[in-house]
């Protein structure tokens, strides 16, 4: 049929058109997105989608771009020409041909999946025209035609954006059915529009805007990519871009004991080099022939493995993790041209390790839709027919990348697995040594309660010297334990009354509950020395490596308190002295206290011997000290936490006594650093 001035004719009739229309697409988002790559085929720059859902079941999809726009006989001669390929454009540069997405001429089709009626507006060469499509009466029969129509005759719901566009194409879909579409599905398209394109590789951006009320303002957000890159335990990169440097130097792995739970695995980077990635053959055509020419091939992206896939231990990597209906963070996007060809590429490789579901990625491979070979894309252009030797090859330049990475996988869920079986042993020696222990503790007491009936029969013999008999008892009849409780009780008894006593009273005689401070400070720490570390406390003072005594002390004894706080402890040389344990102890004590009320998830300490002095810098990554004068932070009864204000007072009490001198900085971007010297 021949066009008019107001009239267009496709090439096919309208049941082809339904045919075609429905069965390209299994999604909306998908159909979207294909309308979107039109745009970005176009050169654009921007591509905009807003979707006014206030009426769920006749919804209305604006989708616009700032590209190139279409004339009458763009419309005419290239439009409306179904199977047209775009890469023999003859108006086209061939650098121009290259980068064009699609082949086929059938992605505007994508709007019949949404809407049997739409609006197609452009702008070029200074004109703007408006057409209408609509084939929900028509016969299977007749010739579908694009009809001229009234600017006037359209609401453009998106205008104070559309109108401010020189040049650029927008298809408006009218009673499109989004009953059933909800926020979370709408993050689903977020996602489906950003893993349409391969990650920092498109030269146009895509926005989105969704309004759910009638009259609210639209707003469009940028799409962007969302990969948890830090929750990548190994990783293989040929894409010649920043992508390795986005991973992280070290992961958690989810484990049920703590201590392996917060142990760090430095992350694997895959050598590259040694896998062959790229090179030329002769390609069967379509025709069944070879190809005269060898066809450049080349595998090009990254693989990664992911450390964990469970959200709650991923996001400890990586906040970014996600896995629901509308985010995907397990798959191998394959992509063709820089779009996206298969969503998961993984069953393609029949991999049934179970690691294999810890695998994401995005990688291209050109060749799958070379202009001189056949299209092997399947009926519905969302895959790929498996037998073709283009996808074996691809198979076999995948399969073995990863393998690498399910081997690392692996490797490290042993170590993890063999770390947990080495600390349930422990565990279960030492409650096999606490039964003997306690074994050996009752035939201890039966010892003492023979020897309390005899000392109860010489006390009814002997009540004058019943107090003389008490005392008279020896250490072996009393428990290490109930001492230290009694004592611990006490000491904890004195120090609250000394916090007490300094808020009622004020700091100004502060100097008299200082020392009572200290004093009882010193006790509790000795108490948690010697229980816990087993130290030898006969002796005031002890000569020992300091550096050693700190180390073993934070470790075996502070990590246990402060579970929820990462310590990590550096040794640079040795410093022998002579010093007294509680005092050592009594000033990082304190330092974890305030650490913790900070809210601090890393302890760093870092000790090393300057010229004969003990130089130690620790810091962490809490609150700090914010505007706080740092000079008035050791004063008695300063506090920025909310506590009492006497820890850092009393650290700085102990250190001078020593002769040693503290400083205190405030650790960008957060946190508290104090550097100690002690002689």
């Amino acid at each position: 049929m021949d066009n008019t001035n107001d009239k267009i004719f496709f090439n096919f009739s309208y049941f082809a058109l339904k045919l075609l229309g429905k069965g390209l697409y299994s999604n909306p988002w998908t159909a979207i997105a294909e309308l979107v790559a039109n745009g970005l085929d176009a050169k654009a720059t921007c591509v905009r989608i807003f979707i006014d859902m206030s009426d769920k079941k006749n919804s209305e999809i604006e989708i616009f771009d700032n590209g190139t726009g279409m004339t009458y006989s763009d419309l005419a001669e290239k439009y409306v020409l179904i199977g047209k390929n775009k890469r023999e454009d003859l108006s086209l540069d061939e650098a121009s041909k290259n980068k064009v997405m699609g082949r086929k001429g059938i992605g505007k089709l994508a709007a019949l999946y949404l809407s049997s009626k739409y609006y197609l507006i452009s702008k070029s060469a200074g004109q703007e025209t408006a057409w209408y499509f609509d084939m929900s009466n028509e016969r299977d029969s007749e010739i579908p035609s694009l009809n001229r129509v009234n600017l006037s005759q359209i609401e453009v719901l998106s205008a104070e954006y559309w109108d401010k566009l020189t040049s650029g194409t927008m298809i408006k879909l009218k009673n499109v059915d989004l009953t059933n579409i909800g926020i979370q599905s709408i993050e689903g398209l977020k996602a489906r529009l950003s893993d349409y394109y391969v990650l920092d590789s498109i030269s146009g951006k895509i926005e989105l805007a969704v309004r759910y009320q009638k009259n609210t303002p639209i707003e469009f957000q940028e799409v962007a990519k969302n990969i948890a890159f830090r929750n990548f335990y190994a990783l293989f990169d040929n894409s010649n871009s920043n992508i390795k440097s986005r991973i992280a130097e070290s992961v958690y792995f989810p484990s049920a004991d703590d201590a392996v739970r917060r142990k760090p695995r430095h992350t694997v980077i895959i050598d590259e080099s040694t896998y062959n990635t790229s090179g030329t053959r002769h390609f069967v055509k379509e025709d069944g022939s070879l190809s005269e020419k060898e066809i450049p091939y080349s595998l090009t992206g990254w693989i990664g493995i992911h450390a964990s896939i469970k959200k709650d231990d991923a996001q400890v990597n990586d906040p970014l993790f996600l896995k629901n209906k509308a985010y995907k963070s397990t798959q191998l996007r394959l992509y063709v041209r820089k779009k996206l060809a298969v969503e998961d590429f993984m069953p393609y490789l029949k991999n049934t390790q179970a690691f294999s579901n810890y695998i994401e990625g995005e990688i291209n491979f050109d060749v799958l839709d070379d202009n001189s070979l056949g299209d092997i894309a399947t009926s519905n252009r969302q895959g790929f027919a498996e037998d073709d030797e283009r996808v074996a090859l691809l198979i076999d330049l995948v399969k073995p990348i990863v393998s690498t990475l399910i081997v690392q996988r692996v490797k490290v869920g042993q170590e993890i697995r063999e770390e947990e079986d080495k600390i349930k042993k422990e565990h279960e020696a030492a409650l096999k040594a606490a039964e003997a222990a306690r074994q050996e503790l009752e035939i201890k007491n039966r010892v003492t309660e023979k020897k309390l009936e005899v000392a109860s029969y010489n006390i009814q013999k002997y009540k004058a010297q019943s107090h003389t008999i008490f005392s008279a008892i020896t250490e072996d009849q009393k428990t290490f334990s109930a001492k230290t409780h009694l004592v611990k009780t006490n000491a904890l008894t004195i120090r609250n009354s000394v916090t007490t006593l300094a808020r009622k009273i004020g700091i100004e005689n502060y100097r008299e509950l200082g020392a009572i401070s200290v004093a009882t400070d010193k006790i509790l720490s000795s108490l948690k020395y010697s229980a816990l570390a087993k130290f030898n406390i006969e002796d005031a003072s002890i000569k020992e490596d300091l550096f050693v005594f700190c180390s073993e002390y934070l470790m075996n004894v502070l990590q246990q308190q402060y579970f929820d706080i990462h310590i990590s402890v550096k040794i640079s040389g040795q410093h022998i002295i002579k010093f007294q344990p509680q005092n050592i102890s009594l000033i990082w004590d304190n330092f974890l206290s305030n650490s913790q009320k900070s809210h601090a998830r890393n302890f760093n300490i870092m000790m090393e011997n300057v010229s004969g002095k003990a130089h130690i810098e620790l810091w962490d990554d809490g609150d700090g000290f914010g505007k706080a004068d740092l000079n008035e932070i050791f004063e008695f009864g300063f506090s920025n936490t909310g506590g009492t204000g006497i820890g850092l007072y009393n650290i700085k009490t102990v250190i001078q006594k020593m002769k040693g001198t503290i400083q205190a900085e405030n650790q960008l971007p957060s946190g508290a650093k104090f550097i100690v010297e002690l002689p």
